[in-house]
């Protein structure tokens, strides 16, 4: 999945040292952010789950990953409204799914 960086221009004034600092920590910081989803489903952390994808479907939505940024809200959706019977599941497929496309 490739990043359409338009959104982020827009919001930092088209300051593209702005932009490429942000695509730095993009980077560096969510693929770990999503290597922790499935210990927060494990720990039935439902709280720190919700805020958890909830910074992911704002960083998502941020590089133009809209997939993902929807995934993440539907995520947050379920979780928000006690609906984890298959959280864990959903989580997993994610995971995988972002392991398998994530270039950085």
């Amino acid at each position: 999945m490739t990043m359409d960086l338009s959104l982020l221009h827009n919001l930092m004034g088209g300051d593209q040292k702005l932009v490429d600092r942000f695509v730095n920590i993009f980077k560096t910081q969510v693929p770990a952010q999503v290597a922790a989803l499935p210990q927060l489903c494990e720990a039935q952390d439902w709280k720190g789950l919700s805020t958890a994808l909830h910074s992911l479907k704002t960083q998502f939505n941020y590089v133009g990953m809209i997939a993902f940024a929807e995934q993440m809200r539907s995520l947050e959706e379920q979780v928000d409204d006690g609906k984890t019977s298959d959280i864990a599941l959903k989580i997993s497929t994610f995971t995988q799914e972002f392991q398998q496309s994530w270039q950085p």
